[in-house]
């Protein structure tokens, strides 16, 4: 779903851009006062988990692929406003470091990616938990549904927010940029109500694990949640462990993703075959790629997580300095 340089009408990029800087600049005057130290290190390492997560392409038949988005994920463990910050940093990273995802249409893959596809998620499950919680107390089955119910609507959502973006494009240029409703419409919301289900699977498994192994690791039903001990808890040994284990499961899954991944095309890529277009050389070069074996991309995706998780962390920081100068300890 991350939309190439040069896809896009100049005026549907630039409308992107400004609706994501204004969306971001607000979550970061708001989120503040929600940022504790001692919860930075784990929401960075959820940041640079979703982010080699999204390296990862599961097959959805057709020679189409489709990879965890993980805004529905990030919001339910963290909220939404942490979530959005969060997903933005992967995407910068992505987009400036590897390539994917043009930075003319950074602020439109943001805007669904980063904020749509966790609010919607945020909405869905806040939701439904609600209504089921009025009944009864939810069992892990009712539970594994309502997280997959909104990890499928983020994906859908989102994917039609990028098709309607298609749309306007093609229509504003008269079909110099974009793709026609005609085609981008039931393309990506074919292709993505399949890949929701891939989302709604993983987002399900991870929630549910958490809930046995370590609720107190979900902030957002858990007030009480102890967290790791500020900076000193990236060297503790729950975090160590937690980095350990995404990436032995990143570098186990990376010979699978080469097998398949390789001669497939994710949804927005089919859905561009499918309209005989493309995007146009990328505007900058980036310094690094996801790589081409098994090697070069275990190290982007280490690299990529070192620079997410601090990245992450570095903004987060950030927006709580802002707002504990301006309010006091």
């Amino acid at each position: 779903m991350h939309i190439p340089d040069g896809l896009m009408a100049p005026v549907v990029s630039l409308i992107g851009w400004i609706e994501f800087l204004v969306v971001f600049a607000a979550i970061l005057l708001l989120s503040g006062k929600k940022i504790k130290e001692k919860n930075l290190p784990r929401v960075a390492i959820l940041s640079a988990g979703i982010f080699v997560a999204q390296m990862l392409n599961f097959p959805i038949g057709g020679g189409t692929t489709g990879h965890l988005v993980g805004g529905a994920l990030f919001a339910m463990i963290c909220g939404p406003a942490i979530a959005i910050i969060g997903m933005t940093v992967v995407l910068l990273v992505q987009g400036l470091m590897f390539g994917d995802g043009g930075i003319t249409a950074l602020g439109l893959n943001a805007i669904n990616m980063a904020i749509i596809a966790p609010l919607i998620g945020w909405g869905v499950y806040s939701l439904l938990n609600g209504l089921s919680a009025k009944k009864t107390v939810p069992g892990k089955a009712v539970k594994g549904i309502i997280v997959g119910a909104a990890a499928w609507a983020s994906v859908f959502v989102a994917a039609a927010a990028c098709a309607g973006e298609l749309a306007v494009s093609y229509a504003v240029s008269s079909g110099t940029f974009g793709i026609a409703a005609t085609v981008a419409v039931p393309a990506m919301l074919g292709v993505h109500a399949i890949i929701g289900v891939g989302e709604a699977l993983i987002s399900a498994g991870v929630m549910l694990y958490l809930w046995s192994v370590s609720p107190g690791s979900i902030t957002t039903i858990d007030k009480r949640a102890k967290a790791l001990p500020g900076w000193k808890g990236v060297l503790s040994g729950t975090t160590a462990r937690a980095v350990t284990a995404i990436l032995i499961v990143f570098a186990l899954t990376l010979p699978l993703y080469f097998l398949y991944a390789s001669q497939g095309r994710d949804g927005l890529e089919k859905t561009m075959q499918d309209a005989g277009t493309a995007g146009e050389k990328p505007l900058i070069s980036t310094p690094f790629s996801y790589g081409q074996n098994y090697f070069s991309a275990l190290f982007a995706g280490i690299l990529g997580f070192l620079a997410v998780a601090l990245g992450a962390a570095g903004i987060l920081r950030l927006a709580r300095m802002r707002t504990t100068r301006e309010t006091g300890p």
